[in-house]
């Protein structure tokens, strides 16, 4: 739970396209999803307009980014706890980028802005592993 005005990343998971199942593997060549758990406190989400959340997927085999999405959209202010789980669809794999066996991670950093309040967040995900 987070604080009245604290605003949070609470999970972050790769995901079989179009499904909120935890993917063990991420086939190159077509798409999956990343699902991030947010939290926003009461206070904060009183005034809250705005939200930006990126995510941004890593080969830690090659030490490269694969993959960075940024997810802005507006909120409707409410007092209550905000909890939604979010998807980010990610495009295929490509196999420039991923070779079989290699491990990915995705990483995720979530902003919320309320007027002249906002607060960020971060976390990562497990890791994955890219196939064929």
């Amino acid at each position: 739970m987070p604080g009245l005005w604290d605003a949070s990343l609470k999970q972050l998971y790769f995901a079989d396209y179009q499904t909120t199942f935890t993917a063990d593997t991420l086939t190159i060549g077509q798409q999956y999803d990343v699902i991030a758990d947010i939290e926003i406190g009461a206070s904060l989400n009183s005034f809250a307009g705005e939200d930006r959340l990126v995510v941004t997927v890593t080969n830690l085999t090659t030490n490269q980014v694969v993959q960075t999405r940024t997810v802005p959209r507006s909120l409707q202010p409410s007092a209550t706890v905000r909890r939604q789980q979010r998807v980010i669809n990610f495009p295929a794999l490509d196999a420039t980028m991923v070779s079989d066996g290699d491990v990915l991670r995705a990483t995720g950093s979530y902003r919320v802005s309320a007027g002249v309040n906002t607060d960020h967040d971060a976390s990562q995900s497990g890791t994955t592993i890219a196939v064929n």
